[in-house]
């Protein structure tokens, strides 16, 4: 038995929102402020004794239907509406009201799974469905009284919203609802609902500790709390934990009668006091207490072995405090299911990690994460079934977590902001072309080098080490904003490229793709200057050839317009364009052609000798000043893989005043000037319709 399915709506970010779950580990990632912490927040608000929600919880989408109930409800109070039309419209109120709700898909194997708690939450009699459903609704208990209560107000200067923020509490309350989720049928279940959950599923929750303080005076003794947590959960019928009980047990009669030694003469002297007036104190007597968990967090210390001596807990990191003490939090929870055993709390466990990656450097996240997949495997050898929801912002979390040998990317869900609210993208709907060795490279590239692009708001992909050293400083001349912005920079190699196309579309990730028009003779492939197609020149890049714009010739490529350069208005490519009369063939040519006279110029050196190129570039050393006015852009730009390297790095090495005398080339600029706009809005249906309809009469 397991979640399929968890469905949100109308709770803050999350105005709907439908999630589905993994058997095992579901990975929520996405940009911050995309309801990844919503989703947790409203599980543990609505299946606990938590009833903290209020109007502040309510997602603003829900804001213009408030008001659009109200205009409904003074309508039915107009005289000329027949009576019939007037409950109609109470009616529809009253079910399209807002409502905070979380609905829980459950499935079950009817062979292997008990039914009996889940029984009150499967609605139809199908043979062949294995489904159940539980809505938490948080709704109004009278509805029409609200809006009359409003309706009414002494201060008419207030407004809807903010006389609900103060007085919808009061007309709430949370119901739960068995639903047939194919027939959206319900049936209330009106007594101890949350009780009755809680024999179907356990949530359990885990945060990183971050009032973890790794000075010396460190109180709060994350170790101890975690070690005693988890000896709560301990099998009683353990021997070592039997000898444990029965040893705190003895030396709590030894320290009695050493306390009654001790104490023996004060408890005279209290007993004398008032014997002969109307006060008499009550006879006081001293007993030793060991409660077991009190004393694994209070009483036994904890220390980091070293070599020579032994350093207490809060002379450690804080990453490996957290890592300990999550790893522990998620042991006690499946220790207390299996010392269960017949008696189950549960019918299984789903545990809600939010944010790990505090305090931890990567290495250890990936080390967390791998330690919770052991965790879990050795629950399901003891048939403990535990599904993990896991938020975080980590790339080496997602690239451990999230990236799987046989499950590729399906663990993955991408929550997005878009026009009216948050899209939650389930990677086991991507399809790739070539599936099997594209999520390959995928997963091989994403883990060695980085997955942040799935917490960007922008990527760039560039194909060099030039371009991707160089591209801070690209950005600040061309599209300054960008730097405000989270831009992902990921360098591949042109002939890789197009295995991103899939998943970058399937995010709605804004891209430019930086390449170069690799010029080559159509003859014998060789590398060759461009020469405006004149000479028949093909391009070698398959990005371009291959991808976008799909093109082979120079001549092709550089008769281009805006709009061929761009795949579903998210993806754009930027190759060379003709500048003061040239065509660079790779970033490097079209760079040096862009600023050939502040490369070319000369300076006084300290022996007032004429020196070539004013920044000392590395092609020119050792050669002077005629030979390099000879050469052109192709004849001075870098081939080799090194030769580049040093380019950026005689770039980087700009003294401050010159600096602001090199440009961008211009079709690096117009890309990034691309880049920095919003990405366009999708016509809504209706304007399509409308469009639709304008062209057919045209």
């Amino acid at each position: 038995m397991r979640i399929q399915n968890i469905k949100v709506r109308f709770f803050r970010t999350l105005a709907d929102a439908s999630i589905n779950l993994e058997d095992d580990i579901t990975l929520i990632v996405g940009k911050n402020n995309t309801g990844k912490t919503s989703l947790l927040e409203i599980i543990k608000i609505l299946t606990s004794n938590d009833d903290s929600l209020s109007f502040e919880d309510f997602s603003q989408s829900s804001y213009s239907l408030f008001k659009e109930m109200y205009s409904e409800y003074e309508k039915s109070l107009v005289e000329e509406i027949s009576e019939e039309d007037k409950e109609a419209i109470e009616i529809d109120i009253q079910n399209r009201f807002p409502k905070i709700q979380l609905q829980i898909e459950f499935i079950y194997d009817k062979a292997q799974d008990s039914l009996v708690e889940l029984s009150e939450f499967i609605t139809d009699l199908d043979e062949e469905r294995c489904d159940a459903c539980a809505l938490l609704s948080y709704e109004p208990i009278n509805t029409l009284g609200l809006l009359k209560m409003f309706h009414n107000r002494d201060d008419e200067e207030i407004t809807l919203i903010p006389y609900f923020k103060e007085n919808l509490n009061s007309f709430y309350k949370v119901k739960c609802y068995a639903k047939d989720i194919k027939s959206d049928y319900q049936r209330e279940i009106e007594l101890g609902f949350k009780e009755k959950l809680k024999k179907i599923v356990s949530f359990e929750d885990i945060k990183a500790l971050r009032i973890l303080d790794d000075k010396k005076n460190d109180k709060n003794k994350t170790l101890a709390l975690g070690f005693s947590k988890y000896y709560n959960e301990r099998d009683k019928t353990d021997q070592n934990v039997q000898a444990v009980e029965d040893q705190l047990k003895k030396v709590s009669v030894d320290l009695k009668e050493k306390y009654d030694a001790v104490l023996v003469k004060i408890l005279k002297d209290l007993r004398r006091f008032g014997a002969s007036t109307p006060v008499v104190i009550p006879k006081i007597v001293i007993d030793s207490e060991f409660d077991s968990e009190s004393v694994m967090r209070n009483n036994i210390k904890y220390y980091y072995q070293q070599e020579e001596i032994n350093l207490p807990e809060s002379y450690n990191g804080l990453g490996y405090s957290n890592l300990i003490y999550m790893i522990l939090e998620l042991a006690s929870f499946i220790q207390r299911f299996r010392n269960a055993k017949d008696d189950k709390i549960s019918e299984f466990l789903c545990v809600l990690i939010e944010e790990p990656e505090a305090h931890m450097h990567p290495q250890m996240q990936q080390v967390f994460i791998s330690q919770i997949k052991g965790i879990l495997d050795e629950a399901k050898k003891d048939n403990i079934d535990v599904q993990l929801i896991i938020t975080s912002h980590s790339s080496h979390i997602l690239s451990e977590a999230g990236i799987d040998s046989d499950k590729g990317f399906k663990r993955i869900r991408y929550f997005n902001r878009i026009e009216g609210g948050i899209e939650v993208k389930d990677f086991n709907s991507l399809k790739i072309s070539n599936e099997k060795q594209t999520a390959r490279f995928l997963k091989q590239y994403l883990t060695l080098h980085k997955s942040d692009l799935f917490f960007s708001d922008k990527v760039i992909i560039v194909e060099g080490t030039t371009e991707r050293m160089l591209m801070p400083q690209l950005i600040f001349k061309s599209a300054p904003s960008l730097a405000t912005q989270y831009v992902s920079i990921l360098e591949v190699g042109g002939a890789y490229t197009h295995k991103f196309k899939e998943i970058l579309e399937f995010l709605k990730l804004k891209t430019l793709v930086v390449t170069d028009i690799d010029s080559v003779n159509a003859d014998d492939g060789e590398r060759c200057e461009v020469n405006k197609g004149e000479n028949g020149e093909l391009t070698s890049n398959y990005t371009l050839k291959g991808w976008i714009p799909n093109k082979t010739t120079i001549t092709d490529l550089l008769d281009c317009d805006e709009n061929d350069k761009l795949e579903n208005s998210i993806i754009r490519v930027a190759f060379q364009t003709e500048e003061n009369g040239i065509v660079g063939r790779s970033f490097e040519e079209a760079f040096i052609n862009t600023n050939l006279d502040l490369i070319k110029s000369t300076y006084k050196d300290e022996k007032d000798q004429d020196k070539a190129t004013k920044n000392l570039f590395s092609f020119s050393r050792g050669k002077s000043v005629e030979t390099l006015n000879t050469k052109t852009p192709y004849g001075l730009a870098p081939t080799s893989s090194s030769a580049k390297t040093n380019f950026a790095f005689d770039v980087m090495s700009f003294p401050e005043d010159d600096i602001a005398q090199w440009q961008v080339p211009v079709y690096i600029d117009e890309g990034l000037k691309w880049l920095e706009k919003p990405l366009a809005k999708e016509p809504k249906a209706a304007e399509v319709e409308v469009n639709t309809a304008n062209q057919e009469e045209e």
